[in-house]
């Protein structure tokens, strides 16, 4: 019995509130003035042949499952925006564009498809995440069965 008796004499004394300053100000959080908004233009990509960029996005933007993507993105984003491309120069050992394929949100891109564009034959390859591997678009639509 004592020690519930303590146990009382403790929470007792824990939900005291000493409540003698009530004129303190609270402090605002001088790191939330830092924080600026996220917009497309930040997004960095390096890709500096613009003939061929649109060369390659009207090639990609002909695809059936692209097309009802875009349309998917432009019902949800109100008529707004439609799919959206980042593209990157080839790497030193390698000679396709890749090309990432998806909606370029107010808070981040998320990407739909990874295509790799050779620029000289325009031949285009998804990149299939499950098997880790480049499909030709014949057989990337054989997966999507």
């Amino acid at each position: 019995m004592k020690q519930f008796l303590y146990l009382l004499v403790i929470i007792f004394f824990a939900a005291c509130n000493n409540a003698a300053k009530t004129d303190e100000v609270a402090v605002t959080d001088s790191s939330s003035a830092k924080i600026k908004a996220d917009s497309s233009a930040k997004y960095i990509h390096s890709f500096t042949d613009t003939a061929l960029e649109t060369k390659i996005t009207n090639a990609l933007m002909k695809l059936p499952f692209v097309m009802k993507s875009s349309n998917y993105i432009d019902s949800f984003s109100n008529h707004r925006h439609g799919i959206a491309f980042m593209m990157d120069e080839p790497a030193e050992n390698e000679t396709d564009v890749s090309v990432q394929a998806g909606y370029n949100g107010g808070e981040r891109f998320e990407t739909y498809y990874r295509f790799f564009v050779n620029p000289k034959t325009m031949e285009i390859k998804v990149y299939d995440p499950v098997e880790d591997k480049k499909l030709t678009i014949k057989d990337y639509l054989k997966t999507q069965r």
